[in-house]
């Protein structure tokens, strides 16, 4: 199985066949946009990967992806919204075996633990205007 990581972008085998590379992009259009960022992310596989050159492009694919803006996850129970339960931080981490068994014990036993007390979405409103 591969797994690339470069401090551009993120890539990882899905099949014996098949990469998938997510990358960021500034502006909607232009050479910052998600057309061109994904095929210089495509030639920077192609050229650092052994055989790369044997690589083809599928298809580039532009999704929203919720990012919590101060950059850290965002994991727990809304404090307004009964039984809403959110986690969005970087897929890397979603993907975590660690913070899934948290959320899991969050949710069955519904409580708040202290070990996401920090990721809780209510520290980016003051306690008064909750």
């Amino acid at each position: 199985m591969l797994q690339y990581n470069i401090i551009y972008f993120n890539a990882r085998q899905l099949s014996d066949t098949t990469l998938i590379a997510a990358e960021d992009y500034l502006d909607d259009h232009g050479e910052n946009g998600p057309e061109e960022v994904g095929k210089r992310a495509f030639e920077t596989l192609r050229n650092d990967l052994k055989e790369g050159e044997h690589l083809e492009l599928d298809y580039i694919q532009v999704g929203m992806h919720p990012t919590p803006k101060d950059g850290y996850p965002i994991v727990g129970f809304h404090d307004q919204i009964k039984g809403l339960h959110i986690a969005s931080m970087h897929s890397a981490i979603t993907l975590s075996p660690v913070i899934s068994k948290l959320i899991a014990k969050e949710i069955v036993h519904n409580v708040r633990l202290e070990k996401l007390e920090s990721c809780q979405l209510s520290r980016f409103y003051p306690v008064n205007e909750r």
